[in-house]
């Protein structure tokens, strides 16, 4: 578990824009601990026009599904800024819930000090993707 390689279908828009070729965002596995069986995602990012589409969701859905059922994960973390509310929505609306807060965690680029949220989600069975499917089918508003 301790080293993965996942890789996005070209011939679907989830990780680039088809048209352009530019790539529209990245997430990832980081912080594996495989004698736990636990992991985090993270280092997300999405340009501005991938920003609450399908395509966070639809990652999301894959890495989730192969942390659980390919590596055997019991728990999938994430950790945000405390002051950035667009991801702890984009997180809770994944299903994960905030476990709490680390106070003075690490310096922002600007230089000063953040809290960090950490979130987690448990090995769910069929309902973590239920939902996620189920978000999926659902119009943007």
């Amino acid at each position: 578990m301790a080293s993965l390689n996942l890789y996005i279908d070209t011939d679907r828009s989830d990780g680039c824009d088809e048209a352009s070729g530019t790539v529209l965002g990245t997430t990832s596995y980081h912080d594996i601990l495989p004698e736990v069986k636990r992991l985090e995602i993270g280092r997300t990012w999405y340009a501005k026009r991938a920003q609450r589409t399908h395509i966070n969701t639809t990652c999301k859905l894959l890495l989730l599904t192969h942390a659980f059922d390919t590596l055997g994960c019991n728990v999938v973390g994430w950790r945000t800024d405390n002051v950035n509310y667009a991801s702890q929505r984009a997180i809770e609306r994944l299903g994960a819930k905030k476990e709490g807060m680390i106070r003075g965690h690490r310096l922002r680029r600007d230089g000063t000090i953040r809290n960090t949220v950490m979130y987690n989600l448990r090995r769910g069975g069929p309902e973590v993707c239920a939902h996620l499917n189920y978000l999926l089918s659902q119009p943007r508003r």
